[in-house]
């Protein structure tokens, strides 16, 4: 458990953004004239449950409010709780934040936060900002800049993060350029060094597939953040990429379907051996899944990897068959709106379902459709049919002579 306490001696009635120091270890406030006065702020994280915000302050008259204001990631949007305590001209109040279950937050994440104090005379006070980085207390974690990508981690050599970084940020030119982007905000990736520490970070997805350990890492667009376990340039641009899709496609009319989201990231990795096995394999049993049905990541463990290697096989097909710029027009019609099925009409200039069709039939090594004739060709084989269809005749005429021949013969 880490305990960190913060002076909230220069306490003001405004919100002042940013986020201070916060000094370790109690301290009394300086002397003050003002009618509410917080004598200490402090804040522990209970990794990965909770963080628990603690308020000491004290007013000429009793303290009836306060209230916790807070957001993560810096992000506009505040959250809001009651601390407890009892009305007083000196109190004491505590609240805990849930950072797990349905109330899960991500290791790594910043939590910007302050108070609002009013008493009986009508006094309020709005303290300054102050943060606090939600992460493992057990561990030193560390941080590198690296181009668009600010990375934490703990017990790895910092050259071998730096290399691994370097190589990342070179991988993710192409996929800015497939995803129209330019400049973008710092994104945060949180590398985990063991799969214990993976599996008490994670978010409870099932309990089947932690066992089954069918997951790398997330991503979270809310947050501009990943967490991955282990230091991994593929596991990296990964999530990054779907990191940068969320920044590409961001109306809020926009659906991205799974398996295009998750077949882009994989697209730009580099191993694929064994996802094009998986596919060739489920296509020869006739398993494969229903495009139409993988809008989501199913929930049975057994059918999770199949997507996957599903949903690369199928954007690696498209890219191959007609180029990356497709992908780049269809990320923007499905930004404007439009339905998946739509886009790639629009786009594609064939049904869903025929795209769907023609990429089976790659797999499959069957023909998708029956071959148009070549405009330029099309005499040529007019002509060598009916040749054909002449010789064929002939050669009937005389075997019905010669029949009739012999049966005149056999009469005389």
């Amino acid at each position: 458990m880490a305990i960190v306490n913060v002076l909230a001696s220069a306490a003001i009635a405004m919100v002042v953004m940013g986020s201070p120091e916060l000094s370790a270890g109690r301290q009394p406030t300086a002397p003050s004239q003002d009618p509410i006065r917080v004598v200490s702020n402090s804040h522990e994280v209970h990794f990965p449950e909770d963080v628990t915000f603690r308020l000491e302050a004290e007013s000429d008259s009793a303290i009836t409010q306060v209230t916790l204001n807070y957001n993560f990631a810096g992000r506009k949007v505040l959250a809001y709780g009651y601390p407890r305590f009892t009305p007083d001209e000196s109190v004491s109040a505590d609240f805990k934040l849930r950072t797990s279950g349905t109330s899960y937050v991500p290791v790594g994440v910043t939590i910007e936060y302050y108070y609002e104090i009013a008493d009986a005379s009508g006094h309020t006070l709005v303290t300054q900002t102050f943060s606090v980085d939600y992460r493992d207390p057990r561990y030193d974690w560390r941080e590198l800049r690296q181009g668009d990508l600010l990375v934490l981690w703990h017990d790895l050599p910092e050259e071998r993060v730096r290399e691994v970084a370097s190589e990342v940020e070179r991988r993710l030119e192409p996929v800015k350029g497939v995803l129209g982007l330019d400049q973008i905000p710092v994104k945060t990736g949180v590398i985990l060094s063991s799969r214990p520490e993976a599996d008490r970070s994670f978010p409870r997805v099932s309990g089947a597939a932690t066992r089954r350990h069918l997951y790398g890492g997330f991503a979270y667009g809310d947050f501009d953040l990943f967490v991955l376990a282990g230091l991994n340039v593929d596991g990296m641009v990964h999530e990054m990429t779907h990191l940068l899709m969320d920044e590409a496609v961001d109306s809020p009319l926009a659906t991205v379907p799974a398996w295009l989201n998750e077949g882009l990231a994989m697209y730009f990795e580099t191993r694929s051996g064994q996802r094009l096995a998986t596919v060739e394999q489920a296509a020869r049993n006739s398993t494969l899944l229903n495009l139409g049905s993988m809008n989501a990541v199913p929930g049975r463990p057994r059918d999770v990897r199949l997507f996957y290697a599903q949903a690369w096989s199928v954007v690696d097909y498209m890219v191959d068959t007609y180029g990356t710029e497709r992908i780049t027009s269809l990320l923007e019609v499905l930004n404007s709106g439009n339905r998946i099925d739509a886009a790639v009409q629009d786009v594609y200039g064939v049904s869903f379902q025929e795209l769907e069709e023609q990429w089976v039939a790659k797999i499959s090594g069957e023909t998708p459709l029956a071959p148009r004739p070549d405009p330029g060709t099309a005499g040529t084989s007019f002509l060598i049919g009916g040749a054909v269809l002449i010789a064929l005749l002939a050669s009937a005429v005389g075997w019905l002579t010669r029949r009739a021949s012999r049966s005149r013969r056999s009469e005389t």
